[in-house]
């Protein structure tokens, strides 16, 4: 059991405002890179191909990977590692296929790089996008949060 999911809700959120443009923000980001290093295994539509990935799994995969630690439903182990097939697949597997299709072998030379890096950028991502709620209720719960934190620091603990 997997947490539920409604594709229409789903891409609803995936349509707010804030997350769109920190899309924007990030493929930008990733092309203006490929620009930048000059590296032969970066280049623009592998930047816009991983972050539109990305965007679309991460949410949703973050979120059952919670879930799943959360309520530990039966079998909760194997679908953690659907979910990180999942992982795979964005951050490295769709790197892996057009870099075999662009460059004609494998593995890439940065094959490891990548993974590491495009692994950790998903994870934020995902617990990025995974927010349920307008920007300003994420700046709104992200305060809270933080002021929480304040306050606990400063009763005395003895």
């Amino acid at each position: 059991m997997l947490p539920e999911f409604k594709i229409k809700k789903y891409i609803q959120e995936l349509c707010r405002p804030w997350k769109l443009i920190t899309l924007l923000m990030a493929v930008t980001y990733y092309i203006g890179g490929a620009y930048y290093y000059q590296c032969p295994t970066w280049d623009v539509p592998i930047s816009i191909i991983m972050s539109f990935l990305t965007y679309l799994f991460a949410p949703w995969t973050v979120d059952s990977i919670f879930y799943l630690i959360k309520f530990k439903p039966k079998n909760w182990i194997l679908k953690i590692c659907l979910c990180l097939i999942v992982v795979y697949s964005v951050a490295s597997g769709s790197y892996e296929l057009y870099n075999y299709w662009n460059l004609g072998y494998w593995p890439p030379p940065t094959y490891w790089v990548n993974l590491y890096y495009s692994t950790l950028i998903f994870f934020a991502a995902g617990m990025l996008w995974r927010f349920k709620g307008s920007f300003r209720e994420l700046i709104k719960d992200v305060y809270d949060d933080f002021r929480k934190k304040v306050e606990f620091l400063k009763r005395p603990h003895f």
